[in-house]
């Protein structure tokens, strides 16, 4: 009897070339492709039934607006009148993408999920016997760091093909399935804006942002600002302030409508704490050590990570970290072996 699995299908490169792997291994593949509304929904659908029928696979279409506007633009705009930096990627993963490809999987009474992200479950070491998340084999494209917060019971349903190969063979995966690759571009744009800038994305949303003074660490007015929600901790770039040397965002502060900057050595820090934990593996200890990840280009830092309470966890690196950012996702690592994660509360 052939196996059934339900893959989170867009239509791009990734979902084509984990198709292609599932197909081979055996799998009767269905393609779920999941309706968010927004600016790009029309090129997204279009695309994903393109793609399906070059691969003989019957579409299935999963409107999911609602649950993506409350779970992650509700969020983002909440965030943002909150001095937080979200990263939408996160907490679509786990509130929208994976829990909705459970539930139709569910319906279809389909036991495995699949995806297209460069991510492993696997042994952890040759003679070990036990199974962890762990992080591609393809280490510029790995994306653990986006799924520390999907919880452990949907995991462990999932496949995902392309977390042993490199991104070059995913290409041809995919052109070998028919995806034209001619002026082939990777988008590192969200999802979701198709295009459109990420703040013209949010005065739709109704969150306009006034403008407000740019002050220094001794309240120094320095200039103007045109409204926080452009601005992310660490910036340097478009504050629009002649000084003699190079100034970064510091904190936003969102209260009195200000943005707080100075040099680089001001931006940098050694502790954080973490809300809405998940973990993937239990913590073997109160305190432990550990590898953190603040951001998606980050390369993970040693640390001490501290049980404080049952949600709430501080980290203190080895060294100065740049620009850790409330609202980022942490996540928790020992070697290649994901261990959880949470979102930097302070």
């Amino acid at each position: 009897m052939e196996k059934r699995v339900i893959l989170g299908f867009s239509g791009g490169v990734d979902s084509a070339a984990a198709a292609v792997l599932l197909k081979r291994s055996g799998y009767q593949v269905v393609p779920v492709v999941l309706d968010m509304g927004g600016a790009g929904r029309d090129f997204l659908l279009e695309r994903a039934a393109k793609m399906a029928s070059r691969l003989g696979l019957e579409l299935l279409v999963e409107p999911v607006a609602d649950m993506f506007a409350e779970n992650v633009v509700e969020y983002l705009l909440s965030s943002y009148s909150s001095a937080m930096t979200p990263n939408p990627c996160i907490r679509c993963n786990a509130t929208v993408k994976f829990a909705q490809l459970a539930a139709v999987a569910d319906r279809l009474q389909v036991d495995k999920l699949a995806t297209g992200h460069y991510f492993r479950r696997g042994k952890l070491g040759a003679s070990a016997s036990s199974a962890g998340y762990l992080k591609a084999h393809d280490r510029r494209k790995d994306q653990s760091y986006f799924l520390f917060s999907v919880a452990d019971k949907i995991l462990c349903r999932c496949l995902f093909p392309l977390g042993e190969i490199d991104k070059n063979d995913a290409l041809g995966l995919a052109a070998e399935a028919g995806y034209e690759l001619n002026n082939y571009q990777e988008s590192q744009e969200l999802c979701f804006l198709n295009g459109e800038k990420y703040q013209d994305f949010l005065q739709r949303q109704g969150d306009v942002g006034s403008c407000g003074e740019i002050i220094n660490a001794e309240g120094v007015l320095l200039g103007e600002h045109g409204g926080l929600q452009n601005y992310t901790v660490g910036q340097r770039r478009g504050l629009g302030i002649a000084h003699p040397v190079p100034l970064y965002v510091v904190r936003l502060d969102y209260q009195n409508n200000r943005l707080l900057v100075g040099e680089r050595n001001a931006v940098y820090g050694v502790k954080l704490r973490v809300q809405e934990v998940n973990w993937l593996v239990k913590p073997s200890a109160q305190t432990q050590k550990i590898e953190c990840q603040i951001r998606y280009r980050h390369q993970a830092s040693p640390a001490t990570l501290t049980i404080l309470a049952d949600d709430l966890i501080e980290v203190e690196f080895e060294t100065p970290q740049f620009a850790i950012s409330p609202g980022q996702g942490a996540a928790f690592y020992q070697g290649d072996q994901l261990l959880g994660g949470g979102f930097i509360c302070s």
